[in-house]
C-alpha cells in the first residue's frame, strides 16, 4: 500500500508520558509466575492511533488509541490486539479501515513484528502477547494463514505457539501467540499456531449474562514444555468479557463483574488423558481477558467518549488502584488478568502492571531514578519547577520536581546556584509520593517579562496634573510582589516619541507619549520589560472637552496612529516592541491554532460525554 496523500497531524506523535519502569516492568516479576497469574495492561485495536488520516478521536468511530504501538510498548502495554487485512504482508485494519504509521505510510504486519522485535531486543526480560485476528472480509483464512506462516518461518525463535499457558520465565524475549483466525491452505502444516480462540465471536455473541465472563476456550492435552521438548499435560481455560455495543455507562457493570470474577476464581485439578488413555492430574490455568472498550454508537457516542467514562471509572476502581485498602487479603489485591482498553495512557497502564510488584521492588525501584535527574534546569521567576526546562534529563511519569527545602519562589539573583530538589510521583488518583529521585541541581532563573498597559489617557486637560492621572498596569507580575513602573513622558515627533520632557515641565495642548522607562521596588530585579509599551495621548484646552486622547502605541491604542507613524518612516514603539522575544520552535500562529483546536475538540468531546451519560438509562443495542 502506498503512502496516503494527506498529511497526518496527530499531536500524540510529539509527546507522551512514560514511567521509568514502563519499558521494563516485567524484569521485576518472578520467573515462576504463570502469565494467567499476572495483571497485564493491553490495548483494544492496538494500531488505531491513525485511521485513514482520521486523527480526531472526538469525531471518529474507528480511532481507539491515542498512541502508536512503539509508544504503547514504552508505557508498559504488553497485550496487543492486531487485526489483519488483505495482502501478502497484510495491512493492519479496523474493519474496512486501514491504519497508518507516524510517517503516513500504511501499517503492515511486518511493521508490527518489527516494532516487537526491536523492543524485545532492547528489553529481553519482557514478554509480549499478540492476539491475531482476521480483520475484514478482504482477508481470508487462507491469506492470513499464509502470511503468518511466513512470519513464523522468518522468526523461528520469536514466538511461543503452544496452547499451554507458560510461565514468564519461559517466554521472556518472546511473543505469545493467541489466534482468532481459522487455519486454511498449504501453510498450515509444519507449524504450531498458538492458543486457538477462533470461537471467540460466536461464544461472546451468545453470552448475555453481564454478571459472568464467557468461557471462550477450554483446551486440554499434552504439549512440549521447556527446552527438553518433553510433553506435559495442560488445561487452559480462557474467559473473556467483550461486549462492545454499549454506552460507556452501560459497560461499567460488565467490566466490574469481570474484575470480581477474575480475582475470586479458584483453579482446580483436572484429569487430562493422553493418546493411550492414561490420565494425569494437572492444575488448570484460567486466563481472563477483560475488554473495557465499547462503541457507544447506539446513543450517538464513539470509542473516545465511551472510554472517557470507562477509564475514569477504572482509575477509581479498587481493583485498579487499591490504595488505602486495609485488608491485605482482599480480592482487590489479587491479579486481574489482561485489561484491554481504548485510549490507554501511561497512568492507566502503570496502575495495572504495578500490581505485579512485590514489596521489595516498590522499595528499590527508586534506585533507577537518578538517571532521570536533570544536570541543569531553567525556569522563569515565579514559575514552579514543574514548568522548568531540563538539560540532560527528563520527567518520569505524571509527577513533578519541587524544592526539597521550600516551596518559595526562587529569586532571579540566585540564578545559576545549585538547589536541592526532589521528585514527587503522582498516581492516577492524584495521590503524591516523594520518591528517591533527589539531588542538587543548578537552576537558571530568568526574569519574568512584563507588558505595560496604560490607563487614564482619555480626557486630559491643560493645567491638570497629567502625570498623576496616567498609570500603567504590569501584566504578568505576581500579586505578592511590590514592583511598580517608572514612567517617562515625551513630546510627539510626527507620530513617534520625541524629546523626553523635563520632570516639572508643564503640558500644553497637543499630543504626547508615555512609556515605561524602568521598574522600581524590591522585586524589580526579578522582572524585565517585554516592551516599553509607548502610547500616545492628547491634552486639550478646558474649552474643548470633546477632544479626548486616543491612547495609541505599542500594545495599546488604535491603528490610525500606527499607520501614521509607518508613513513617516518612524516607529512608535521601543526597539524591542513588536518583535518575538524568544523563539518558540513552532511559531505563534501554530501555537494559537493548536490552542483553538484543543478548545473546539474539548467542547465537542464534552457534549458527547454528556449525551452518553444522559442516555445511560436507555436500552443498549
Amino acid at each position: 500500500m502506498k503512502k496516503n496523500d494527506a498529511t497526518v497531524s496527530s499531536l500524540d506523535w510529539i509527546t507522551y508520558s512514560s514511567y521509568v519502569d514502563g519499558p521494563c516492568w516485567m524484569k521485576y516479576v518472578d520467573d515462576n509466575k504463570f502469565l494467567d497469574e499476572l495483571s497485564i495492561p493491553g490495548t483494544h485495536d492496538s494500531g488505531t492511533c491513525s485511521v485513514d488520516n482520521d486523527t480526531e478521536p472526538q469525531s471518529s468511530q474507528v480511532k481507539c488509541q491515542q498512541d502508536y504501538i512503539p509508544t504503547q510498548l514504552l508505557e508498559g502495554i504488553r497485550y496487543f490486539d492486531i487485526r489483519l487485512g488483505k495482502g501478502n504482508d497484510p495491512g493492519i485494519c479496523h474493519g474496512d479501515f486501514y491504519l497508518f504509521k507516524k510517517d503516513g505510510y500504511y501499517l503492515h504486519l511486518s511493521d508490527v513484528i518489527g516494532y516487537f522485535k526491536t523492543f524485545l531486543s532492547e528489553n529481553p526480560r519482557e514478554a509480549l502477547i499478540m492476539l491475531a485476528s482476521r480483520g475484514n472480509d478482504e482477508a481470508t483464512d487462507e491469506s492470513v494463514t499464509t502470511a503468518f506462516a511466513k512470519v513464523l518461518d522468518d522468526n523461528p525463535k520469536l514466538f511461543y505457539t503452544s496452547s499451554r499457558v507458560p510461565t514468564l520465565g519461559e517466554v521472556r524475549g518472546k511473543i505469545v501467540l493467541l489466534r482468532r483466525f481459522g487455519l486454511d491452505g498449504d501453510s498450515v502444516s509444519g507449524h504450531t499456531w498458538g492458543l486457538d480462540l477462533t470461537e471467540w465471536d460466536n461464544k461472546i455473541a451468545a453470552h448475555t449474562d453481564s454478571s459472568s465472563m464467557c468461557l471462550v476456550q477450554d483446551a486440554q492435552g499434552f504439549e512440549a514444555a521447556g527446552e527438553t521438548g518433553d510433553k506435559e499435560p495442560y488445561c487452559t481455560k480462557v474467559y473473556a468479557q467483550d461486549k462492545y455495543k454499549l454506552t460507556g455507562t452501560d459497560k461499567l457493570s460488565w467490566v466490574d463483574n469481570a474484575l470480581k470474577e477474575t480475582t475470586g476464581r479458584t483453579r482446580n485439578e483436572v484429569d487430562v488423558e493422553d493418546d493411550n488413555g492414561a490420565k494425569e492430574k494437572v492444575l488448570e490455568r484460567c486466563w481472563s481477558i477483560n475488554y473495557t472498550s465499547c462503541t457507544g454508537l447506539s446513543h450517538g457516542g464513539n470509542p473516545f467518549t465511551s472510554a472517557r467514562v470507562v477509564n475514569e471509572h477504572l482509575y477509581k476502581s479498587p481493583y485498579i488502584n487499591p490504595s488505602g485498602i486495609e485488608d491485605t487479603k482482599s480480592d482487590y489485591l489479587k491479579h486481574i488478568g489482561i485489561i484491554a482498553s481504548d485510549f490507554v495512557d501511561a497512568a492507566l497502564a502503570r496502575s495495572i502492571y504495578q500490581r505485579n510488584y512485590d514489596t521489595e521492588h516498590k522499595q528499590t525501584a527508586s534506585y533507577y531514578l537518578p538517571y532521570y535527574l536533570p544536570t541543569r534546569m531553567r525556569m522563569t521567576y515565579g514559575d514552579s519547577l514543574s514548568d522548568a526546562s531540563f538539560q540532560d534529563g527528563k520527567t518520569v511519569g505524571e509527577g513533578h520536581f519541587r524544592l526539597a527545602d521550600s516551596s518559595n519562589a526562587l529569586n532571579a539573583t540566585a540564578s545559576g546556584h545549585a538547589f536541592a530538589i526532589e521528585y514527587v510521583d503522582v498516581d492516577a488518583l492524584g495521590n503524591e509520593t516523594v520518591t528517591g529521585l533527589q539531588g542538587f541541581v543548578p537552576i537558571d532563573i530568568d526574569p519574568r517579562a512584563l507588558t505595560p498597559h496604560f490607563e487614564g489617557l482619555e480626557g486630559l486637560k491643560v493645567g491638570e496634573d497629567v502625570r498623576a492621572k496616567i498609570a500603567a498596569s504590569l501584566e504578568g507580575k505576581l500579586e505578592t510582589d511590590a514592583c511598580t513602573d517608572q514612567l517617562e513622558f515625551a513630546h510627539d515627533a510626527n507620530g513617534a516619541p520625541g524629546t523626553a520632557m523635563a520632570k516639572g515641565e508643564a503640558f500644553a495642548a497637543g499630543t504626547y507619549w508615555v512609556r515605561v522607562k524602568g521598574l522600581l521596588g524590591d522585586a524589580a530585579q526579578n522582572y524585565t520589560l517585554a516592551t516599553d509599551g509607548a502610547a500616545s495621548f492628547t491634552v486639550t484646552t478646558s474649552g474643548n472637552a470633546g477632544d479626548t486622547g486616543n491612547g495609541t502605541g505599542g500594545g495599546n491604542g488604535n491603528d490610525a496612529a500606527t499607520d501614521s507613524a509607518d508613513k513617516n518612516g518612524k516607529g512608535n514603539k521601543s526597539k524591542d516592541s513588536g518583535e518575538k522575544l524568544a523563539g518558540t520552535g513552532d511559531g505563534s500562529g501554530i501555537a494559537a491554532g493548536l490552542a483553538a483546536a484543543a478548545v473546539a475538540t474539548t467542547v465537542t468531546g464534552a457534549a458527547m460525554l454528556a449525551n452518553d451519560r444522559e442516555n445511560a438509562g436507555d436500552d443498549s443495542e
